[in-house]
Formats: C-alpha cells, structure tokens, sequence
C-alpha cells in the first residue's frame, strides 16, 4: 500500500508547478519514486501533459506514467487516464476502457470521476455511450452525498419537478447545497422553511435563510424578503426595511421588472423614508453584499 508524501515534498512539488518548471519537479518526483509515494506517478503524468508546445512524444510518456499509476494503485491515475482514453485527446481512444476506469473511481468515491460520469450519462456520447436518466441522478446523489454543493442543488431541482416530488429528500439536499455556499440554495431553504414545505415550518430559520441568500446576491430573496416586511405575516411588519431591500435590489437589478405590491409601496413612500431606506441600501452595497457565507444556520 502507498503512503502519503510528507508536506514539504507536496508543497515543493505544488510551487514547482505553479512556476511552470515542470522539468524540475519531473526530477523531483523521479528522484523519490522508490518511496512509493501515492500520486507520484500521476503527477509526472501531469508534467508532460502540461508540457509547453506538448509534443507526440509528451502524449505517449503522460499515458505511460498514467498507466503506471493505475498499476500502482493510484486512483486519481484511473481517473485521468481514463478521462483521456474515453475522449481520445492524446491520439489514443479506447472508450470501453475509459468508462471502466472512470467506474472504479466512481466506486471509489473519487469526486472528479463521478461529476464525469453525471456529464456523460446526462448529455450521452455520440456513438459510445446513450444519455441515461436513471445513471445520471444515481451518479448525480453521489456527488452531492460527496459534497458538491451544485450537485446537491442540481438533485434538489429534480426531486421537487419529478412527477411525484420528494419534498423531503429536495430540502435535504438543497441544504447541503445551502450549507456549500449557493445563494439559490439557500433561498429555496428559506422558501421550504417560511412554508414548511419537506420540513417543519420555521419563520425564523426562513428568515436567516433568506436573508444569508440576499447578502449573498440573489435577488429573489432579496424581493422576498422585501414582500415579507412590507406583508409583516411571518416577521414583524417594517416598511423601512421592506423599503431597503427593494431599493437594493433596483441598484443591482436595474432593468427588471419588480411585483405590483411592491411598485404600490414606490409610490407611496415618503421623502424621508426614502432617505432612510436609500442610505441603509447604499450601505448594504458597499459594505454587505458578496461577503463569503457565514457557515451553517441551524
């Protein structure tokens, strides 16, 4: 069994090829390939593969070294070797054994190798391989069981479309979307939560969730919450903070139409609540939006 190089060696080797001195770090890594580090084999792979100008003779030694690492062991050489196999790129296409390779790193849990196989099954591969639903949302539920927050959200969306929703398992996994840092996902959370929809119904963990979405930019939250506000049904009733997340939204999203409920609340708004609204929205932009997350809601 290969153990894992020490940190210093991976750090020398990341530098190497940040530098683009893929030589020297091909030198490195041959030079310490009797420890039987994992991954050694792959990476001198990857220093051919990046090669400036790579030649034909780049291409047989990357598949060679990749070979090697599939002999050793190295899954993210099955990987690779077998995304390269499968599309041919390198002048050498054996499909069958390609997909092989991408499956024993899908069965491995290899995150790369089934975000892959979701592509391939998803769209099919003319003359090779038919598009396949069923493998596609197989493959799609381990990536986001993986942690793939867009994964996750791409699952979520077709449990709650499918003929007979899955309410439950969508909010479960637009969740775990949620919790990777998507905005959209985080909204539909919020929307779960305000109507109780897969979950237990909770105002607040809504409002937290909508309200992390529309510090994140995502501008149907930020319309919802204005609505919820300005309604004052699940929170208490607020027309100044109704009025800043409207105006928010109108300075990123100009040119789009906003609800009748909301164009009566414009119209209606005095000088002074305007004033108020417009610099607590000025300040959101400058200061709040884009933030990164701030972690788990509940």
């Amino acid at each position: 069994m290969q153990s894992q190089p020490p940190v210093e060696f991976t750090d020398e080797i990341k530098s190497l090829f940040v530098g683009k001195k893929l030589v020297q770090a091909r030198q490195r890594l041959l030079d310490t390939l009797s420890n039987q580090w994992d991954g050694h084999c792959n990476l001198i792979a990857f220093t051919y593969l990046y090669a400036e100008n790579r030649s034909v003779d780049d291409c047989t030694l990357a598949l060679e070294w990749l070979e090697k690492g599939v002999m050793a062991g190295e899954v993210d050489a099955k990987v690779i070797l077998g995304r390269l196999l499968v599309s041919g790129e390198l002048g050498s296409q054996d499909f069958s054994r390609g997909m092989d390779l991408l499956q024993q790193a899908a069965h491995a849990n290899v995150l790369m190798a089934v975000l892959t196989l979701v592509q391939m099954y998803k769209g099919g591969v003319e003359g090779c391989l038919d598009a396949d639903a069923q493998l596609t949302q197989q493959y799609l539920r381990q990536a986001a069981d993986l942690g793939d927050p867009n994964s996750a959200y791409h699952l979520a969306l077709e449990l709650e479309r499918a003929n007979k929703p899955d309410f439950a398992q969508a909010f479960k996994y637009f969740d775990k979307a949620a919790q990777g840092g998507l905005s959209q996902a985080m909204h539909n959370v919020g929307v779960y939560y305000l109507h109780g929809k897969g979950v237990a119904k909770n105002a607040a963990l809504a409002m937290a969730y909508l309200t992390e979405a529309a510090k994140l930019g995502s501008p149907l939250s930020m319309l919802s919450l204005s609505l919820l506000y300005l309604d004052g049904v699940e929170v208490q009733k607020d027309r100044g903070v109704a009025l800043s997340w409207l105006y928010i939204y109108q300075v990123l999203f100009p040119e789009t139409d906003i609800p009748d409920q909301l164009q009566l609340l414009l119209d209606d708004v005095s000088a002074e609540e305007e004033n108020l609204a417009r610099k607590a929205a000025q300040n959101f932009v400058n200061h709040q939006l884009n933030k990164s997350p701030s972690g788990t809601l509940h």
